[in-house]
């Protein structure tokens, strides 16, 4: 899959994980940082690529991606339980260091920033590659299993641009218009 698709399928879940089990009170830090946590979310499984989405959407990520391309190897740990698992921890150490005065219910975030990384995940086993979901044991997953692999999506072509993608936006624009009063209690008092 490529970045945008990622991207509006990670909002699309984050937001989904949010508007379900946040309550509707006034809280719009909490829903930015809930925002952009999984708009991140979404990129970070493919971070091991020098040209990956995240590394332009941070500044001097270039630079940074330069230096993380050779030392980790595209859709191995990033796109694996362990990685669900390490990036889970590094994002509850990094929640944690939030101050009480930014008004960010930090429990809130953590949801649909997984949300989103999973998301990616789940997009990823739709592909021809698969991934390595049990990494370092096994092989390449994918979905549908063999024999009915010939099905997968090949990212970036016709399906994932002119079917995948607009549907999800159909669904996220659905999903929000759905929750409208929801989303205004959030933002107006």
């Amino acid at each position: 899959m490529t970045g945008k698709t990622h991207r509006i399928l990670g909002l699309a879940a984050g937001l989904t994980v949010y508007l379900t089990v946040s309550k509707p009170e006034y809280s719009p830090a909490t829903l930015a940082v809930a925002t952009s946590g999984s708009y991140l979310f979404s990129l970070i499984p493919d971070l091991d690529q020098e040209a990956s989405l995240f590394w332009s959407s941070l500044p001097f990520g270039h630079a940074a991606g330069k230096i993380i391309d050779p030392l980790i190897k595209h859709r191995k740990i990033s796109h694996s339980i362990i990685g669900v698992v390490i990036f889970s921890l590094l994002l509850k150490i990094l929640l944690h260091s939030f101050p009480d005065y930014w008004g960010v219910n930090t429990d809130l975030v953590f949801w649909p920033a997984i949300a989103a990384y999973l998301s990616h995940l789940l997009a990823d086993m739709f592909t021809v590659e698969g991934l390595p979901l049990f990494y370092p044991f096994g092989k390449m997953i994918g979905l549908p299993p063999k024999p009915f692999d010939g099905i997968r999506i090949v990212g970036g072509q016709w399906f994932e641009n002119f079917v995948i993608y607009p549907l999800i936006n159909i669904y996220l624009i659905l999903f929000l218009y759905l929750n409208f009063d929801q989303l205004k209690s959030i933002f107006l008092k």
